[in-house]
């Protein structure tokens, strides 16, 4: 059986977490901005306790709004940098299997010059990853807006750690990417860690249950079975609702160790 996250934000886990002991989830704790500025230490290393004491393995995902790892403005990176890095801190208290991050290219936004956003990428990220290194996490950039996987393969060959790896987004390949899901997997298999698992109709991010949109997870899964990938499981929900109907789903494609 595969083991298979949920994401959570961080306050909600607080407030349910004898609801996710009692149902044995893994979560992804999600750590917003205003969770990293008001969360106590001890307060979440009595969580991360609780939870690895009750056998529950964790995945972390850091903030993004407003955050711009690959930016020109050095103020914005320097809290985009502290933010991660507070992010990595409180993350390794739960002894993550990934911690997750947005890696910030917008073809728009960077007039398409990816070579802007990757050097200063780069500034970023090497501190970062001999940051995790030396605590033994593994960092995962997610595709969000990229049309194509090159500029994140492009800074994963750059960083080249075995530290940092990629998280492949279901749901944002499907509204943003114009190139071919087989094209994501093929140029990126070799770094994946982690895939997020919502859907949608191709239009807007609406993280709906596994199945309820038109993206193909029946290929997605041939693609990753082909090439002999087991990444970590994450499913998405916006709703509790949809938490149920997604587990329902993804047992059309794998065993999940959930109920």
């Amino acid at each position: 059986m595969v083991p298979v996250h949920i994401n959570v934000p961080y306050t909600m886990l607080l407030k349910r977490t004898e609801f996710v002991i009692e149902h044995q989830f893994y979560p992804e704790i999600y750590f917003s901005g205003d969770d990293l500025d008001t969360c106590h230490e001890e307060e979440a290393r009595q969580l991360a306790e609780t939870l690895l004491g009750n056998d529950l393995l964790c995945t972390i995902h850091g903030p993004f709004m407003d955050l711009s790892p690959g930016g020109v403005d050095r103020r914005i990176k320097e809290v985009t940098f502290d933010r991660f890095s507070r992010t990595i801190e409180l993350g390794s208290l739960f002894k993550p299997r990934a911690v997750v991050f947005h890696p910030g290219y917008e073809k728009w936004k960077f007039d398409g010059n990816v070579n802007i956003w990757l050097e200063s990428s780069l500034s970023t990220w090497l501190p970062l990853v001999k940051e995790a290194k030396e605590r033994g996490l593994i960092l995962a950039i997610e595709n969000v807006f990229e049309e194509n996987p090159d500029p994140l393969r492009m800074l994963l060959q750059k960083i080249g750690s075995p530290n940092f790896r990629f998280c492949f987004d279901s749901g944002h390949c499907h509204v943003f990417s114009k190139s071919p899901l087989s094209q994501w997997i093929e140029t990126l298999g070799e770094y994946l860690v982690e895939v997020h698992l919502h859907d949608n109709q191709g239009e807007m991010d609406d993280h709906l249950p596994i199945g309820e949109g038109r993206f193909d997870f029946k290929e997605l899964f041939k693609l990753l079975a082909f090439q002999g990938i087991k990444p970590i499981y994450t499913i998405e929900p916006h709703e509790e609702d949809h938490l149920w109907r997604s587990l329902k789903a993804i047992k059309r494609y794998i065993d999940p160790i959930v109920e």
